[in-house]
């Protein structure tokens, strides 16, 4: 009776466990698409990938990562930033340069089945034409180029009518069917370079003195070593733009959710660095940091103006005249964080 309690019991855990892990309705409907997307990169990026030559992704990968999304949505541990993800941010998954609907390629123009190709949506070879029977391909464009470095080429732009493909897996089958060399684009942006639809927000820029710029793009990824989140806005629409990070890790049984703004302790910037008072008349307090390597003053033009290398976390800024300041706090790791002050 007992082992029977006990393999019961053990059952219900293991269930229990994995019950956990399910797909929130508001993620299934809102964020399918960027669950595609979020495959599709993976496979993309890893010839060996066993789904590699799949058109048609595995909808179990996909639900694997709206299972993820779900449980960050859901928001177990009632984190704030979390809940800002989705509501205030509306972050998504950007499609940015991943062919989900199209192939670009260039072929010689004098090929005996490019004007085929261009008036009828055909080549009359069986193997490439079934290609593009099977899935629902037809000409979005072509054209002729006459001038380097694609002269004497024309470039197709194949569109499917279904709503996403893996169409990196076709591109070794169209070759094969043809023997015309055909040069794939690498990078096809058939989309918007910037969408982001959340609250407007302003993040700073890498230069010194730090600029405030609108956020105007964003992007989730997932690192699959790690099972790391990254909810990444952008001041730009191609990098290196400005950029913002929020870090995220969800457990194996989706019951818990942690955010956090840095990556690590090796985190590049430092951010439970504080000075006081602000503004100041004389001494500028740090606090916040154990192990400052230097501190370095900037003026409102990034004009250096002071480097102390003393390990001292009170800066004398008597000297200086009324005005506005930039502080910036090296560790001993090199991290740094700049902090804007204010001379009285």
């Amino acid at each position: 009776m007992k082992k029977l309690l006990l393999t019961i019991a053990f059952c219900m855990c293991i269930f229990g466990v994995s019950a956990q892990c399910n797909i929130n309705p508001f993620i299934q409907q809102n964020y399918e698409f960027d669950a595609k997307l979020l495959v599709l990169r993976e496979i993309q990026n890893n010839p060996s990938d066993p789904d590699y030559d799949n058109p048609i992704l595995s909808q179990s990968r996909v639900n694997d990562y709206l299972e993820e999304l779900s449980a960050i949505y859901t928001n177990p541990q009632n984190t704030i930033e979390i809940d800002s993800l989705f509501n205030e941010f509306q972050f998504h998954v950007s499609p940015k340069s991943l062919q989900y609907k199209d192939i670009l390629f260039h072929v010689d123009t004098n090929a005996s089945w490019v004007q085929s190709l261009k008036d009828n949506g055909t080549t009359g070879i069986a193997a490439f034409d079934n290609i593009l029977s099977t899935y629902q391909f037809s000409v979005f464009s072509a054209t002729d180029y006459t001038t380097p470095p694609f002269e004497n080429k024309t470039s197709f732009r194949l569109t499917t009518t279904q709503d996403f493909l893996n169409t990196y897996a076709l591109r070794d089958d169209l070759q094969n069917a043809t023997t015309e060399d055909l040069f794939f684009a690498l990078v096809f942006f058939n989309d918007p370079l910037c969408q982001y639809n959340g609250i407007p927000y302003m993040i700073e820029t890498y230069e010194l003195p730090p600029q405030e710029v609108a956020v105007v793009d964003c992007d989730i990824t997932k690192n699959v070593n790690t099972g790391r989140w990254t909810f990444r806005l952008f001041g730009g629409c191609i990098p290196p733009d400005p950029s913002q990070d929020r870090f995220v890790n969800v457990s194996d049984d989706c019951s818990t959710v942690n955010f956090s703004r840095t990556l690590s302790t090796i985190e590049n910037e430092l951010t439970n660095v504080s000075i006081y008072p602000n503004p100041t008349s004389d001494k500028l307090n740090i606090q916040g940091i154990t192990n400052l390597k230097r501190v370095e003053l900037y003026s409102m033009l990034g004009t250096q103006i002071k480097a102390d290398f003393n390990n001292t976390t009170v800066v004398d800024v008597s000297n200086l005249k009324i005005g506005v300041y930039f502080l910036k706090v090296i560790d001993d790791q090199n991290r740094s964080i700049v902090k804007k002050f204010v001379k009285k």
